[in-house]
């Protein structure tokens, strides 16, 4: 009897005790993963700004091969090198940057990057290759690269 007694209390005690570790143990992982999910989606889901600080470039090539390669890549980061022909910050909603052979870069808001560089000074440049056009490409956003950073440039077919 006594026996019985101690092992009926002993059962209640311990689904009582998993009961309780159970349930805020299920909903621990339940909130992590909700959170996890909730931080990794938009990062993992191709998100410009994502892609420009983290992505590797897809290609890197010449401004005066830009226009031949670039069709290839369209929507995806490139890298390119060239010449500085114009700085525009006059809009400072919309500072651009221009290389020679059509590389056109929009830095948007960014006026101080921008001015940055000179007329005539060789600059690497990392962007999203938003548009190709026949005289000219158009990366946005686009930002100023470490031009110490590897560059392995790509040549067109001949």
């Amino acid at each position: 009897m006594i026996g019985s007694f101690f092992s009926m209390v002993w059962k209640r005690a311990t689904a009582l005790y998993s009961s309780v570790v159970t349930i805020p143990t299920l909903y621990l992982k339940t909130t992590l993963l909700t959170a996890g999910i909730t931080f990794l989606f938009p990062l993992l889901s191709s998100c410009k700004g994502w892609i420009m600080d983290y992505g590797r470039p897809a290609a890197q090539f010449e401004a005066r091969n830009a226009i031949a390669l670039a069709p290839d890549y369209l929507k995806k980061k490139v890298t390119v090198r060239g010449r500085v022909s114009s700085v525009d910050t006059s809009d400072p909603e919309r500072c651009v940057v221009k290389l020679d052979h059509g590389v056109t870069a929009h830095f948007g808001k960014w006026k101080a990057a921008a001015e940055q560089y000179k007329v005539g000074e060789v600059i690497h440049l990392s962007g999203i290759v938003e548009a190709v056009h026949p005289s000219e490409i158009t990366l946005d956003p686009a930002f100023g690269r470490d031009p110490k950073a590897p560059f392995a440039p790509l040549a067109p077919a001949p």
